[in-house]
């Protein structure tokens, strides 16, 4: 039987309305990752939403082609969807929290409505590093989106290329995410800064 709630990575466990933030140095530490993270979500029968650019959308494919993902029929039914991060960050080509946070809470109500038990979404955040994006304007979109999956059937994992960020989006990323992947470590955040760091237990760390 196939643990809902089971990351993929090691035996890190999730709770729903989990807001998770990983920082890799290349693609394929990135797949290390989010390979399983999905993998795992298509298996317990859950929609799995990947919003990347198409280097790592392409990639994504190749490495659930060679788990065994049956990607054309996944594709087709909606259970996994990978969408261009253009599309889902930006409009016109600027980036509108408001609208992204509106597009995050759409594709979980459709996932509801669809009759899945929850939804796992990860978004690549490269797109910040080549357009940046104001750090505090950043934090308060990450706070807020954090926020809104709470609460929710849903599991959140916000992926950052540590070579292309400056620190002071690394320490947006870490001030809005109880629960770090860092390298090949699960860390609970100890810079996470809002008053809800305390309700995450060490159940999360292993």
């Amino acid at each position: 039987m196939v643990e809902p709630t089971a990351f993929g990575y090691g035996d890190l466990k999730f709770s729903w309305g989990d807001h998770i933030c990983t920082i890799f140095e290349n693609r394929e530490q990135q797949m290390e990752v989010m390979v399983p993270f999905v993998t795992q979500g298509l298996r317990a029968g859950q929609r799995c939403v990947w919003a990347s650019p198409k280097p790592a959308a392409e990639l994504l494919r190749r490495r659930l082609a060679e788990v065994g993902a049956d990607l054309p029929t996944l594709e087709a039914s909606g259970q996994l969807l990978i969408i261009s991060d253009m599309d889902y960050y930006l409009t016109d080509g600027v980036f509108v929290p408001e609208r992204t946070l509106k597009l995050a809470r759409t594709l979980y109500e459709d996932s509801i409505r669809d009759r899945y038990t929850g939804i796992r979404a990860a978004g690549d955040c490269s797109w910040a590093a080549d357009d940046p994006v104001d750090p505090e304007l950043w934090e308060t979109y990450e706070r807020e989106f954090g926020e809104e999956m709470a609460g929710k059937s849903a599991v959140v994992v916000c992926q950052y290329d540590k070579r292309r960020f400056s620190g002071t989006h690394v320490v947006a990323a870490l001030r809005t995410h109880p629960i770090v992947i860092l390298g090949n470590r699960v860390y609970r955040n100890p810079f996470f800064s809002t008053e809800d760091a305390a309700a995450v237990d060490e159940r999360h760390v292993h």
